[in-house]
């Protein structure tokens, strides 16, 4: 009784594998496992935890890239947030003219910037403005009542 030596790859490469059955796409679950399409492989026999064969080194390894670092924080909605209580205040009392100025401000400052909405800017410069015209016109006309006495 004589053992024989398994086949090399280069022998299992070149005999001809038997022609696979036609898998029914209607039900592409049915093929028998002998039969699945697997990840391309240049050898079926090879255990999945055997020794890889590709160097540690050399030309395909990528070069570790650092990620970029993240944009700083937007101005834009704070901008927003500081014009809609400016205008809100605005339409009640004169006397929060500088919650107006503080949103024109970090509105124009948004503006500047190259990373920053926008359109959020510019609706927080349009109402930082009316705020600070509301405003203004609360404390004329109230210094104007003033004078009457």
């Amino acid at each position: 009784m004589t053992d024989q030596t398994p086949p090399t790859r280069r022998a299992r490469k070149e005999t001809p594998e038997p022609a696979a059955a036609p898998i029914d796409p209607r039900r592409p679950w049915m093929v028998p496992a002998g039969e699945r399409p697997e990840i391309a492989d240049d050898d079926p026999e090879r255990l999945p935890t055997a020794q890889l064969e590709m160097a540690a080194f050399g030309d395909h390894l990528i070069p570790y890239v650092p990620p970029a670092p993240a944009p700083p924080r937007s101005l834009a909605p704070w901008a927003l947030a500081v014009a809609i209580l400016a205008l809100a205040a605005a339409l009640i009392t004169g006397w929060l003219l500088p919650l107006g100025v503080i949103g024109t401000i970090l509105a124009a400052i948004s503006l500047r910037r190259p990373h920053d909405g926008r359109r959020v800017a510019v609706w927080a410069l349009c109402l930082s403005l009316l705020a600070v015209v509301f405003s203004a016109g609360w404390l004329i006309w109230g210094f104007s009542q003033l004078a009457v006495r």
